[in-house]
């Protein structure tokens, strides 16, 4: 009777026991996926921001070659008058073409730079999507998110589109920061 009792009391702590581990080690796995989902959320929005930066360089630059293209033009007209039609022409087509090809080269790397960028934007969405994604409650809105993507730049309804909240809130959060 006295072992069958030792025997029985033996065989729960150890059922226990192997519970608590069990438990110990589910909870640190936990820990580990949160973790690590955290970690490629903030490389997202850090991608995020960086594609909205290059998107800025380059309608900057786009600007400047259209400036570069007006000024380009100006000059030209200003020659016609000044030059005769012959030296015009000679002068037209020795300046210009080198500065035509420079443009296209640029239009080209610009366009390169565009595609490889959605490319990588498209392969980390399908990295996200093989995660379990579960939304964010709607009332829990991240305002320190809100604020920083105004200070970058963003418009209320580009951060509105982003962060799949209505412009409503975003206007409410800016106006609470006194950034409106």
């Amino acid at each position: 009777m006295i072992n069958e009792e030792n025997l029985m009391l033996w065989v729960a702590v150890g059922a226990g026991a192997i519970l608590i581990l069990l438990i110990i080690y589910l909870y640190i796995k936990e820990n580990e996926s949160t973790k690590r989902t955290k970690r490629y959320e903030k490389s997202i929005e850090e991608l995020n921001k960086e594609v909205y930066r290059l998107q800025k360089k380059i309608k900057n630059t786009e600007m400047n070659v259209e400036q570069f293209k007006s000024n380009i033009k100006q000059q030209i007209y200003q020659d016609m008058r000044l030059e005769m039609k012959n030296l015009i022409d000679s002068n037209l087509h020795s300046s210009v073409m080198p500065l035509r090809s420079q443009i296209d080269l640029l239009q080209n790397q610009l366009e390169n730079s565009k595609d490889m960028l959605e490319n990588k934007i498209f392969g980390l969405e399908d990295r996200i999507k093989e995660f379990a994604y579960t939304p964010t409650n709607p009332t829990n809105i991240d305002e320190g998110r809100i604020i920083s993507m105004f200070k970058d730049g963003w418009s209320v309804d580009s951060i509105a589109k982003e962060l799949r909240i209505g412009k409503g809130e975003v206007e409410f959060t800016l106006k609470f920061a006194n950034l409106n």
